[in-house]
């Protein structure tokens, strides 16, 4: 299992997803650069795509889009601190596998990416 996370230097992710990430052996690639991120994708595949909406250099539909031409099966993730009817809107057009709003609590988001990961059977770190 390997997932590509694409961060925005700004927003700081959960200390609980690396643990977890960590703790079922799944790979990890990260970048700040979304253009990057695809160039990766094109190379590799990734089963599961972290997003954060608010990444600077490319909207975020354009980066689903991209991300979806590298691979039409990966699974995409969007997670953002900040929402609004736009930003859900744009993203979910793009039907992406989740959404993530992080006022949600970490746990949504362990558990939509065990699912995504097929891991569900196991239960996400619970020190959030």
């Amino acid at each position: 299992m390997n997932c590509l996370i694409i961060d925005n230097p700004h927003h700081e992710l959960p200390g609980a997803l690396d643990r977890f990430l960590q703790e079922k052996g799944v790979d990890t690639v990260r970048f700040c650069d979304p253009w990057m991120a695809v160039q990766k994708a094109q190379e590799q595949h990734f089963d599961l795509i972290l997003l954060d909406a608010q990444t600077p250099g490319m909207r975020i539909d354009s980066t689903i889009r991209l991300l979806k031409g590298c691979d039409p099966q990966a699974r995409i993730i969007v997670r953002t601190d900040e929402n609004s009817r736009h930003l859900e809107a744009q993203v979910r057009n793009e039907r992406v596998y989740y959404y993530h709003v992080d006022s949600f609590g970490d746990q949504e988001l362990l558990l939509a990416i065990s699912a995504a990961l097929g891991v569900i059977g196991h239960s996400p770190v619970r020190e959030l």
